[in-house]
């Protein structure tokens, strides 16, 4: 058991066992969080790998540790040495030599053996203190411990004192180390004796020692008053508070009682004891109290009480065995004056294990007897108290003396229980060493919260990454359910391609909240692939490669009627991949009869099924052509510049992954490849030998150099941001001709070359100088290369996109990245362009040259004339042609524009117009920012608008200003349509998202000044309401509605700078062809709004003013069955009919001089009478025509009949004159504001959608 506790308590154990939980944790929290199978690999690896370091560091410390102890033992013996008097040297010196043989005898034990140099180190040390004369020396050198050097007789010698103040005893068990005694009384040896214990504490600082044995002579103790032992013990107890606070360390107390011998009868009672029983241990050891609980006294008693009992028996037995012989009376004593010295030794115990306070208590290990030499008169306690009680005479005192080589009861005190219990000692944490273990305690518990809570949020993170990317999958599916529509196809195609960018992004840089080693992002990375090129192969290879199939089919069909490639005004050759000219070369079609298109078709078609043979740039140019035809019949519905924007972006991705292994590839037709190449050998044999070398410099070149794309100069991070539709192949790059086109060329020119056409596979020898001098021809292929070199940039140049922003919070991301000097995707662009396309310009050699001779010159005026150099500025002119004043090269001059852009202008590197443009975005930033900050984006972006439009206060306007009069000024018209686009793009692409907030703006307002109070006061009412009893007062509708009304004042102050007003028709106001959006049916009825409400006819403002016009009107009565009569009243005018006569009775309205209203009362046959209709008010008349059955007759006249009660009356009505604006000739009183409604918004999205205008109800 103690074998497996010892073994429990070793640090290596412990940490195996650490190790093994570690990597089951590890495993654990591997496949709870579905890590993949290589992270648990590395933390395994690491755990491994640390444990692995921390053994060795472990060793490493500890042999140190060793190695210092032993420099120490050196360096005191030299001490001893040198500090010895003369007639002691030789001895000292001797001693010094079995010291250092004493060192190296232990490490050849079998501890050193296991430890090595680490041997002292690992060994276990004791401290022994005790007063002077109390025999702790006697009592290590008697002990019967194996010294591992002696004198010749075999005795062993006493320890070098290493510090003047301490003897060590070296013993293959361990080491003592025995302290001065008057360490333990003397308070002027105070600083010895902590610089003794901070040795100690240096090399050996987890435990400087494993246990303290403190010392106390019995005769001393019962010889002396009470007092002496009380304060000694006092001593000693301070002295164990010293050690616990000095050393960091609670390490168990042993006491133990020498010269025991001294107690009367010890001599005679064990003289007859063997050699084992005197190595027994006489004591007692108590059980391991490390919390200090138990009571000291109480174990004392309890276990000298054993003791004595024991003494007791022993005696009790010896007597029984010796009857018949004559006895030692010590045999009969001993017991008694063992017993009798017990309250001395209790009242030691109990001062040295007492509780205090202010000290630390002392782990009572166990008190033990001992005697090393039997010499010195005896004591007799019991005895005298006895001859004191009883007044006797006191007899001879024995004298003590055993023949004893070891001592009683001393050498299983230290092998047995001392020794035994090294590994008791634990450190002791001061209050310092308590603070930083709580702080490394709850840093690694923070610490640990902190893995867990980074793997738990990652986890989350990538579960909803996961669920996101299903989702993309999901959509793409639904996307085309029952649909079989290209359209539907090409958006799928275009989510995955989105998802799998974002996937490749993050291959390199992935977001915090995506990583603790928990991204799954390349797990499904390639179920995305597969989807994607499976639907990039029923969407494009198979149409391509059957279009391509068919075509060289009618190329075999027409092998009759093949042309020979002729080279055109460009150089482009059939294997010079026919440079571009100024026309529309993309989209021209192949044709079977031209050997050039035959020769690129099979090419390409070869190219589909061999990635080794990918040309970016010949396959962008070829999938275009061939596959075009297939999208523009399947398009469907879809717009032709949607179908080609997604169709770019599927071919600009396709081509970038052709160094991928999962590259998707057709399978060529072997049979139609050979057949194709029967037939173009003939037709191409004769192709000149500059073309076929040249083709293979090509070939070469874009194998050993990567394409260039969008991507590539921008970066990853900005692929949502800038996009190209055009790759450009290695092959044409600056870094392809400064590195291997030049000198391929040079090459070519002097020497026979071995070409192979792949394509044909044909091999042919070369040799160009049979064609002319080298210089000619080198000249003839760097013309070839330089007009490839131009057509590739120029598509690159065209196919470059600034992406659409996708909110105003996407803007101000974007912006910010747009508008950053330092990082602008637009300047790396440029730059790049610059770059590439620079190189061969005779002043850029030439500018360097000059450049180093001014540098000299300027130094010598400076420094020896003391004169200010002259500057010397570049000429950034541009001149009739719209090229740059420096010298160009082919190449520079179609790329002058760039040039011009991206040089700096005069001595300072900053003047450049790309810097200006740079710092006008930078000011687009800074505005869009401020909306930003500004929380509601409304009101700014409606000011901005304003401004922007105005041309004076906005940013945007400054910036495309500086656009079309610095930078495009004097630039050739085709050079300008490829690069405004550019420029201009991003000031659109931010003028076009604060539209949405300006409009949002507008309706708030119109809500807010027209839309609800219209709503709360008018809404409700008649005429509005058609069939509210309660009519709208004139008041109350000019607050509206004419041209004092909120609805003019809205569009006058609102609206005014965004709309052009031309009478009562509104139009949008533009900038860059955007614009706010107006409600078609707020721009229809502008004019009902706004007119003059002033006419009673309108019925929206009757007055009774006299000067008011009036509408005239005549009524012709007809006879009607059951009725006597009945009468008309009409604004107080009367007309009463009894079915005689008709005659037409003539009325105006309004009529100020009656009370407003119409009213028809009859009197039947019996003489009732009989209200047929009343309306009162204003709106009277309107009422009473809206409530009739009405019928159109000849002339303009109205049948109208009105039904109550079972009673009918008729009427025909005649209009004479009508003062209403926009009157109608249906005779009825045609309101413009009856039944009117408000629209909810005026602006945006959901406004232009709406319905259309709504009019007055009609008949």
């Amino acid at each position: 058991m103690n074998r497996l506790f010892s073994l429990f308590r070793d640090a290596r154990f412990a940490s195996a066992v650490g190790l093994l939980f570690i990597l089951v944790a590890i495993y654990v929290i591997g496949t709870t969080f579905d890590m993949r199978s290589e992270w648990l690999y590395i933390g395994w690896t690491m755990a491994i790998t640390a444990w692995i370091a921390y053994l060795l560091i472990r060793w490493f410390v500890a042999r140190r540790a060793g190695k210092a102890m032993e420099s120490m033992f050196a360096t005191q013996v030299e001490d001893a040495v040198k500090l010895a008097p003369t007639d002691k040297k030789q001895e000292i010196d001797i001693l010094k030599k079995r010291l250092l043989e004493a060192v190296h005898t232990i490490k050849n034990s079998k501890l050193g053996q296991r430890t090595g140099s680490a041997a002292l180190y690992e060994m276990p040390w004791y401290i022994v203190i005790g007063n002077p004369a109390a025999g702790k020396s006697t009592a290590v050198l008697n002990s019967g411990l194996n010294f591992p050097f002696s004198d010749k007789g075999g005795q062993s010698v006493q320890g070098i004192g290493g510090t003047r103040n301490c003897d060590w005893f070296f013993t293959t068990e361990g080491i003592l180390l025995d302290t001065a005694g008057r360490y333990a009384v003397q308070e002027e040896d105070r600083e010895e004796w902590f610089g003794f214990l901070k040795l100690l504490k240096k090399y050996r600082p987890k435990a400087p020692i494993n246990g303290i044995v403190i010392v106390a002579s019995i005769a001393e103790l019962c010889s002396n008053r009470p007092d002496v032992g009380i304060t000694l013990a006092r001593e000693l107890r301070q002295r164990v508070q010293e050690l616990t606070e000095r050393l960091e360390l609670f390490a168990p107390v042993y006491v133990v009682f020498t010269k025991v011998d001294l107690i009367a009868g010890f001599v005679d009672f064990f003289e007859d004891s063997d050699a084992e029983e005197r190595s027994r241990v006489w004591g007692a050891t108590l059980p391991y109290d490390g919390d200090g609980k138990a009571n000291a006294i109480s174990h004392f008693d309890q276990h000298f009480d054993k003791l004595a009992e024991g003494i007791k028996e022993l005696g009790t037995t010896r007597m029984s065995l010796n009857r018949s012989e004559g006895m030692s009376p010590g045999v009969l004593t001993f017991p008694l004056e063992f017993v009798g010295v017990k309250h001395h030794l209790r009242t030691f115990i109990a001062t040295l294990f007492e509780d205090n306070p202010y000290q630390f208590k002392p782990i009572f290990r166990g008190f033990y007897f001992t005697s090393a030499i039997q010499e010195g008169v005896a004591t007799h306690a019991t005895g005298e108290r006895i001859v004191q009680q009883f007044s006797l005479s006191a007899g001879r005192r024995l004298t003590a003396s055993i023949s004893s080589n070891t001592g009683f009861f001393l050498k299983n005190l230290f092998s047995s229980v001392i020794f035994a219990d090294r590994n008791l000692v634990r450190q002791y944490a001061s209050r310092s060493k308590i603070r930083l273990r709580y702080a490394t305690f709850y840093g690694a518990v923070l610490a640990l919260g902190l893995v867990l809570g980074g793997w738990s949020w990652s986890f989350v993170n990538n579960q909803q990454y996961m669920a996101n990317i299903q989702a993309d999958l999901d959509h793409a599916r639904k996307v085309q359910e029952n649909r079989v529509d290209l359209a539907s196809r090409l958006e799928a195609l275009g989510i995955l391609q989105d998802r799998l960018q974002q996937l490749k992004q993050y291959h390199d840089s992935r977001p915090l909240a995506l990583t603790f080693g928990l991204y799954q992002g390349d797990r499904i990375e390639h179920k995305l692939r597969a989807e994607y090129f499976k639907g990039l192969q029923q969407v494009m290879l198979q149409p391509v490669a059957a279009n391509l199939e068919s075509f060289l089919a009618e190329v075999i069909a027409n092998a009759g009627k093949l042309e020979a490639p002729v080279r055109s005004a460009q150089g482009g050759m059939v294997l010079a991949a026919a440079p571009a000219n100024n026309g529309p070369t993309l989209y021209k079609d192949a044709l079977p009869g031209n050997a050039e298109d035959a020769y690129k078709a099979l090419k390409t078609y070869l190219m589909l099924g061999n990635r080794d043979r990918i040309d970016p740039g010949h396959l962008n140019d070829q999938l275009t052509r061939f596959w075009r035809n297939w999208l523009e019949n399947n398009r469907g519905t879809a717009s032709r510049e949607q179908v080609v924007r997604h169709a770019e972006k599927l071919i600009s991705f396709y081509l970038a992954q052709a160094d991928q292994p999962d590259f998707p590839l057709i399978d060529n037709k072997l049979a139609l490849v050979d057949q194709v190449r029967d037939t173009l050998k003939p037709v191409v044999k004769g192709t000149p030998a500059r073309e076929r070398v040249y083709s293979e410099i090509r070939m070469r070149a874009a194998t050993r150099f990567p394409i260039v794309t969008v991507a590539s100069i921008v970066g990853e991070q900005h692929q949502e941001i800038v996009a190209g539709s055009h790759t450009v192949s290695g092959a044409f790059t600056r870094a392809a001709w400064e590195q291997y086109v030049e000198g391929a060329i040079k090459e070519a020119s002097t020497k026979e070359l071995q070409s192979t056409d792949w394509v044909l596979k044909t091999s042919v020898k070369d040799d160009l100088s049979l064609e002319g001098s080298p210089e000619q021809i080198q000249k003839e292929l760097v013309r070839l290369y330089k007009a490839d070199y131009v057509n590739e940039w120029k598509k690159f140049m065209q196919g470059i996109l600034i992406k659409d922003f996708a909110g105003f919070d996407n803007a101000v991301q974007h912006m910010n990245v747009l508008g950053d000097p330092q990082s602008s995707p637009i300047s790396a662009l440029l730059q790049t362009l610059y770059h590439e396309t620079s190189w061969d310009n005779p002043s850029l050699v030439s500018q360097g040259l000059q450049g180093a001779k001014r540098g000299l010159l300027d130094w010598f005026r400076e420094t020896v004339l003391r004169q200010t150099p002259n500057q010397v500025r570049i000429d950034m002119g541009t001149n009739s042609n719209g090229t740059a004043g420096l010298q160009t090269g082919i190449v520079g001059k179609e790329f002058a524009a760039i040039a011009n852009l991206v040089v700096a202008r005069g001595d300072n590197k900053d003047l450049s117009l790309m810097k200006g443009y740079l710092d006008h975005l930078s000011k687009v930033r800074t505005r869009f920012n401020q909306i930003n900050n500004a929380g509601d984006f409304g009101p700014a972006s409606r000011q901005l608008m304003q401004a922007t439009m105005d041309g004076n206060g906005s940013e945007l306007a400054d910036a495309l200003k500086y656009i079309d009069e610095n930078m495009l000024t004097g630039m050739p018209a085709q050079e300008k349509a490829t690069i405004r686009p550019l420029l201009v793009r991003p000031l659109m692409q931010a003028f076009a998202v604060i539209i949405a907030p300006a409009e949002r703006e507008l309706n708030r307002t119109w809500m807010a000044q027209v839309y609800e109070p219209f709503n709360r006061s008018l809404a409700s009412k008649y005429p509005f309401a058609a069939d509210s009893r309660v009519e709208a007062t004139p008041g109350e509708i000019s607050q509206v509605f004419g041209p004092d009304g909120a609805i003019s004042k809205y569009v006058q102050s609102a609206m005014g700078p965004l709309v052009i007003r031309r009478g009562d028709t509104l139009a949008t106001r533009t900038w860059a062809d955007m614009g706010v959006r107006l409600n078609p049916q707020f721009s229809a009825n502008l004019a009902r709004y706004v007119a003059a409400q002033g006419h009673a006819g309108t019925a929206s403002s009757p007055s009774g003013n006299a000067g008011q016009a009036q509408t005239n009107f005549q009524l012709l009565p007809i006879p009607t069955p059951g009725l006597l009569e009945y009468s008309v009243e009409i604004d107080g005018q009367l007309m009463r009919y009894r079915n005689g006569q008709q005659e037409w009775h003539s009325f105006a309205w309004p009529n100020v001089l009656g009370q407003p209203g119409a009213k028809i009362t009859a009197v039947t046959n019996d003489g009732r009478t009989v209200e047929i209709v009343n309306f009162p008010g204003q709106f009277g008349l309107e009422k009473f025509i809206n409530s009739a059955q009405r019928k159109k007759l000849d002339n303009g006249i109205f049948h109208m009949s009105w039904d109550s009660s079972g009673h009918q009356v008729s009427l025909r009505f005649r209009l004479i004159s009508d003062a209403r604006p926009g009157a109608g000739s249906n005779g009825a009183a045609d309101t413009g504001l009856r039944g009117l409604a408000l629209p909810a918004s005026v602006a945006g999205e959901q406004a232009e959608a709406a319905a259309p205008a709504a009019g007055p109800a009609r008949s």
